[in-house]
């Protein structure tokens, strides 16, 4: 080999390292985009399906706090009675006595 031809060698060997280190990284960072997007599409599905049990959540709960579905289950379930609707069941006691229902509890207490 010539003298001259070795500087050549080195200068077409070092350029293809190059070459070959700008590709690998180019497919790293390739790859590295892809797993993100699919990474990105699973979170935006996720968030749509939190939305939808959101909304679902607040329907439930705005049929479960109406006055008529309250009513309804206080009614049958626990045995309550609308004082508006029933004036002959209504009680009612003064807060005398109910001072004084306190203090004889008070004192049976003691």
């Amino acid at each position: 080999m010539k003298k001259s031809s070795k500087p050549l060698i080195i200068i077409i060997t070092s350029f293809l390292v190059l070459i070959t280190i700008i590709i690998l990284i180019s497919q790293g960072l390739r790859l590295k985009y892809e797993e993100l997007q699919r990474e990105f599409a699973q979170l935006e599905i996720h968030i749509k399906t939190e939305k939808t049990q959101s909304v679902g959540l607040k329907a439930n709960y705005q049929m479960l706090t109406a006055e008529d579905a309250i009513k309804k289950y206080a009614i049958e379930e626990l045995g309550l009675v609308d004082a508006s609707s029933d004036h002959v069941r209504k009680i009612t006691l003064s807060t005398e006595d109910i001072d004084k229902l306190s203090e004889s509890i008070r004192s049976a207490n003691e």
